[in-house]
């Protein structure tokens, strides 16, 4: 993690600042330096890559609130920005396939919040939290041409309850752990650390000491114009209505599955995956589940077993992030 430079967005409209990711990151596959970025966004949902809007938020607490919806490109779960939030961003040159890991990425970060006197640990696929007390960020990544991904929320002092109003959260998320809500799966960090998020800010950019550049002109005109052409479009962030006659819904340890399929004639007309995993695939990492997608048009729609042998052709190990037993994707898709 050398030669990176430090950014600061400037901005704190969500599709802005999702955009810049993106620009950055394309730059980074044509050899550009990688970077380091602190942000935050007023009031908005993020969703995962891979999420139907339609199922993981309260769309009309959303326009009620007048608060921003984006879409990502990375995979994982909704989650809820405000300026009690502070967001991190690295975008690393690669020179080999594999992944760095988060918990290297992260190292300085996590030490320096160790240091203010607050426990923290890495919990299941992709959070950092208080053990005992919650969660207070999620992490995300994505594999770009020649440079991958990771960025994440810190909650320092986020409105929990408008986090549970806006959220859509699948109960089975928590049921298994006893907790009564999703509030009861997050923490705000600002109880246990004792200091303002202006330092909280300083010490986080001071533990990794990157260089601080200006972003580019260039750069900010293209965030701008992508934000406005992508990242405030309802096209990207909500996406049509999926397919509404069979609907399939399973957690795994890997992340949740949703297929929406539609019918015509007893076939299958139409299919949508959808869900929080994290995908294992690069750059146009929505390739592989539209081909999961496009295995199943056209088969029996009363025939489950069809639709299972279609998905056989697929090593979902290579897919999906985390641990996937394909036995068990088949026995969901058959009904068993």
């Amino acid at each position: 993690m050398r030669d990176l430079v430090y950014y600061e967005s400037g901005g704190a409209w969500a599709p802005y600042n999702l955009a810049l990711e993106e620009v950055l990151a394309d730059r980074v596959g044509q050899g550009a330096v990688g970077c380091f970025m602190l942000w935050q966004n007023s009031p908005a949902v993020i969703i995962g890559r891979h999420q139907n809007a339609f199922s993981e938020v309260n769309l009309d607490e959303l326009a009620m609130r007048d608060c921003d919806l984006v879409r990502r490109m990375t995979g994982g779960g909704a989650v809820y920005h405000d300026l009690g939030n502070l967001n991190f961003s690295f975008i690393l040159p690669l020179n080999n396939r594999q992944n760095p890991e988060p918990d290297k990425v992260l190292e300085p970060l996590i030490n320096f919040i160790r240091s203010l006197g607050a426990s923290v640990a890495m919990e299941g696929r992709n959070d950092l939290s208080i053990p005992g007390q919650g969660k207070f960020s999620g992490l995300a990544g994505r594999r770009l041409p020649g440079g991958w991904q990771l960025h994440g929320t810190i909650m320092y002092d986020v409105d929990a309850g408008v986090l549970e109003k806006v959220l859509r959260v699948d109960p089975d998320k928590y049921r298994s752990k006893g907790l009564p809500s999703v509030r009861a799966r997050v923490t705000n960090l600002k109880p246990h650390i004792k200091i303002s998020l202006e330092d909280l800010w300083a010490g986080i950019r001071d533990a990794y000491g990157y260089p601080f550049r200006p972003i580019p002109d260039n750069i900010q005109k293209s965030a701008h114009d992508l934000a406005e052409k992508k990242y405030s479009q309802k096209y990207w962030n909500i996406g049509q209505s999926p397919p509404g006659d069979i609907r399939l819904k399973r957690r795994f340890p890997f992340g949740s599955l949703e297929l929406h399929l539609g019918v015509k004639n007893n076939q299958i007309a139409a299919a949508r995956l959808s869900g929080d995993f994290l995908t294992l695939t690069g750059p146009e990492d929505q390739k592989p589940i539209e081909k999961l997608e496009e295995a199943l048009i056209k088969l029996p729609a009363d025939q489950p077993k069809s639709w299972a042998q279609a998905w056989l052709n697929f090593d979902m190990r290579n897919i999906f992030y985390g641990q996937v037993d394909q036995t068990e994707i088949q026995k969901w898709l058959r009904g068993d």
